[in-house]
């Protein structure tokens, strides 16, 4: 394991370095935003941010220029989308509705094409073959047939999921809620569990207390502990733990690029990069506080830090370049060639509790 901290010469790297990015327009958006999804169709590359207060679609261009805004989805309560295929597929919250829209042609022209109900509040999903698995908040898990619209599946899970990810042939959920902070008891023993496109269940695992986030790479999952702060490499084989990997308080979001998982250690303001191969742990201090998502760009490491409202830029070997101030919640960040978006999801700016998309130019 690795600790690098560059503190000392901070001062001496911000005159040298400072100005790499320039910021641009700060576009309003409404109540919490949630992240980006990338989509690519015949007419181009666009950006589309739900607003989730507003279930409201706002649709940028490969320049982080808006386009259109899309109300279509207005009273479902949308907690979530995923883009395939050319079709926008909209998690209903309120309403109950897979929302597909599509996304195949000019953002003018994008439209609602079909409502699927499910009766259930739905937070997110994930597709394998035409079969998307979704969870809800009835602590349910759906495996539901879009061609033909019928739902193969319904699963009750032992409490609300987090998070699903999925490969060619099994979904893998992460049950977050297993472990009731309040009483300090377990609600579960159970923490991750695997079904098969069918929605039958494969595996159960005792994986410890509130794991969060899955990654995948190759024949490996990666599992956040929350709270045991750590990372648990599986082999998908043999659902056996091959290594665990100690992080630190908070473990946030994670990154796969480049043969490197990149996890903001929330609470101690600091990120990891973990190699792939030898599993070598290395860790990079940072100035800014609450780093909430790292992504590696162009040899350069950019990290949302939530509690300070920065943008702070290390070099590829962690050393740090610059702090952007965004003066606001960050949440999502993206690039297109020498252009890049920061998704607000409070915006300090406007003191209302409203987000913005905030653009910049990197030199």
């Amino acid at each position: 394991m690795k600790r690098l901290s560059f503190i000392s010469i901070c001062l001496v790297i911000v005159s040298i370095a400072s100005g790499s990015v320039v910021i641009g327009q700060r576009y309003p958006l409404g109540i919490m935003p949630s992240g980006i999804v990338k989509v690519e169709n015949g007419y181009g590359t666009y950006y589309v941010t739900l607003v989730k207060g507003d279930s409201e679609l706002i649709v940028f261009d490969s320049s982080f220029k808006p386009v259109t805004i899309m109300d279509t989805v207005k009273n479902d309560g949308v907690n979530d989308i995923i883009y395939r295929d050319g079709k926008l597929y909209c998690f209903g919250f309120f309403s109950g509705r897979l929302v597909i829209i599509d996304a195949s042609g000019y953002p003018g022209r994008w439209k609602k094409i079909d409502e699927i109900p499910t009766s259930s509040r739905l937070i997110t999903g994930a597709f394998i073959d035409g079969r998307l698995g979704i969870l809800s908040n009835e602590s349910e898990f759906i495996v539901l047939e879009t061609i033909n619209r019928t739902i193969l599946k319904r699963y009750k899970l032992p409490v609300t999921a987090l998070t699903i990810a999925e490969d060619s042939s099994h979904f893998y959920v992460s049950l977050f809620y297993n472990y009731n902070t309040l009483d300090r008891s377990m609600e579960t023993q159970k923490g991750l569990m695997v079904f098969d496109i069918d929605g039958q269940l494969s595996a159960s695992l005792d994986i410890g207390k509130r794991p969060s986030y899955i990654s995948i790479d190759g024949e490996r999952l990666f599992l956040i502990s929350y709270m045991e702060e750590s990372l648990k490499v599986i082999d998908k084989a043999t659902l056996k733990v091959i290594r665990t990997i100690e992080l630190g308080r908070y473990p946030n979001y994670p990154v796969i690029q480049n043969g490197k998982l990149w996890i903001s250690i929330t609470g101690e303001d600091r990120v990891a990069s973990i190699d792939l191969e030898s599993y070598e742990a290395t860790y990079y201090d940072l100035l800014g506080k609450g780093p909430i998502k790292t992504v590696p760009h162009g040899g350069m490491i950019y990290v949302l830090e939530t509690i300070t409202g920065t943008l702070e830029i290390l070099d590829e070997t962690g050393r740090f370049v610059e702090t952007v101030k965004l003066e606001g919640y960050p949440v999502d960040i993206v690039f297109s060639g020498r252009d890049a978006a920061v998704l607000l999801q409070e915006d300090w700016k406007t003191g209302k509790n409203t987000g913005a998309m905030l653009t910049m130019r990197l030199n």
